[in-house]
């Protein structure tokens, strides 16, 4: 290729399809260095569900290795966060990977969001640059799971935020600072999971840091989000129907990522594909506890019900440190308890083993729930007289409600006197599979979680 050339791609969309996916091919000549696209269409409007008046439509981009489902040639997605983005061998826009500029068919991959009845009209200019030299271009490595233990705690519980995004999606920062807000909050470990990208990982591995940093990314798509927390590669988020969604969870599950059911409540979106329910864990708390917390809760606790065993975890979903809003980093908070050496795949671990509680924020109320010598997350036979004798243990809480809850809803409170409290208590549990526990502030007219725990399970 010895000059730059610029295609234009043009369509139309209609309503009827809304929320899935169209491809506009094109052709890269040999020595191509960089690949420049930008995109518009009519009746533009935000991402937000509450606007419904216009068009939303997304924008990412396949190399030849090709555009079929869990295909190795997925090079970036910026949703609807961006006009324009690049491609080059060394550098990329975040949300995008640089390296190899191959010969051959790329794909725009337009996510038909929303599509007005009017329907939408869009135009794609793409320009192609030559490269400046022949030597062979490479993939930058991503985030792993790193080996490296970070500082032992003498009780055994680490704090951290499992849920939140940078602008290699549509936050407005880089990772490096969000790590830098997260270390000065006091967290000891961090979750990054920007929406459907890779290219924060190659950032976050160039960085310097005490925190445990544990890889992940949100899988978006139209009708529900979930996150996989892991090394194990890209996970498709283009999933039109139950059949894809499930097999995109079975596959994250084969590689060895943990999965989570992010936000199903109102404008989460709500998780659409019901059947589709083999994740590990359900984001039970996304951002403050107002913003229709109490319906994901009320999704989880209805599984637990009928005798299902999933993680409750919980994260701020922050997007923003530059501006003020509601969800901010680390609010809530997970605590994880790890006896062994803190790492990430430990605290993966004990993630999955549900020896997790959130609180509201770093400094929030602490809860502890232990019966005999299980904790949160551990399976124990129940008594035959029927009584389950517990140990609650409640830091940080005085002034707030101590509720323990089983499928029979809540079945005990009491006040919390005192921000060390400690209480031992046998209650029934002869017709329930589970048992948890939770700190709540009665003192408004709707009533506020401030700490929760996850259940004790009975067989």
């Amino acid at each position: 290729m010895s000059q730059s050339q610029t295609l234009i791609l043009t369509g139309t969309a209609q309503q009827e399809q809304s929320q899935t996916y169209t491809y506009l091919a094109f052709d890269v000549p040999d020595s191509t260095g960089r690949i420049d696209v930008h995109y518009q269409y009519t009746d533009a409007v935000g991402s937000d569900p509450h606007l419904t008046d216009g068009n939303t439509v997304d924008i990412g981009i396949f190399d030849t290795r090709g555009i079929g489902f869990m295909s190795d040639g997925f090079r970036g997605w910026s949703g609807s966060a961006r006009q324009s983005f690049f491609l080059a061998q060394d550098d990329a826009t975040p949300g995008y990977l640089p390296g190899p500029i191959q010969a051959g068919t790329w794909y725009i991959c337009l996510g038909l969001y929303k599509i007005a009845p009017q329907g939408c009209e869009y135009s794609v200019t793409i320009s192609l640059t030559p490269a400046e030299t022949s030597q062979p271009a490479t993939f930058p490595p991503l985030l792993p799971m790193r080996l490296t233990t970070g500082e032992k705690k003498p009780g055994g519980w680490y704090c951290g935020e499992m849920h939140c995004h940078t602008y290699h999606s549509d936050g407005d920062s880089d990772p490096l600072e969000v790590v830098r807000q997260a270390e000065s909050l006091g967290l000891n470990f961090l979750a990054i999971t920007d929406h459907n990208a890779l290219s924060h990982l190659a950032r976050l591995n160039t960085l310097d840091t005490p925190l445990i940093l544990i890889p992940g990314f949100e899988v978006t798509t139209y009708k529900g989000h979930w996150t996989v927390w892991g090394d194990h590669g890209w996970i498709d988020f283009r999933i039109e129907d139950e059949t894809h969604m499930a097999q995109s969870i079975t596959e994250a599950a084969r590689r060895g990522y943990l999965t989570s059911c992010n936000h199903s409540r109102p404008y989460g979106p709500e998780w659409v594909y019901t059947e589709a329910d083999s994740f590990d864990c359900i984001e039970v708390w996304n951002g403050d506890w107002a913003l229709f917390n109490t319906v994901s809760l009320e999704f989880w606790e209805s599984r637990l019900r009928a005798g299902k065993r999933y993680t409750a975890v919980g994260g701020s979903d922050c997007h923003f440190l530059k501006r003020d809003h509601i969800a901010k980093l680390a609010c809530p908070t997970m605590w994880v308890y790890c006896d062994t050496e803190p790492s990430a795949s430990a605290l993966l671990d004990s993630v999955r083993a549900g020896h997790v509680m959130i609180s509201e924020s770093p400094t929030g109320p602490h809860i502890r729930l232990n019966s005999g010598e299980a904790m949160m997350g551990d399976v124990i036979s129940k008594p035959a007289e029927g009584s389950l004798p517990l140990k609650l243990q409640i830091t940080n809480g005085s002034g707030n409600t101590l509720e323990i809850h089983t499928a029979a809803g809540c079945i005990y409170q009491c006040p919390v006197q005192t921000d060390d409290f400690f209480l031992e208590v046998a209650v029934d549990v002869s017709s329930t599979p589970y048992i948890r526990a939770q700190v709540v502030d009665n003192r408004e007219l709707t009533q506020r979680v401030r700490a929760l725990t996850n259940p004790i399970y009975l067989r």
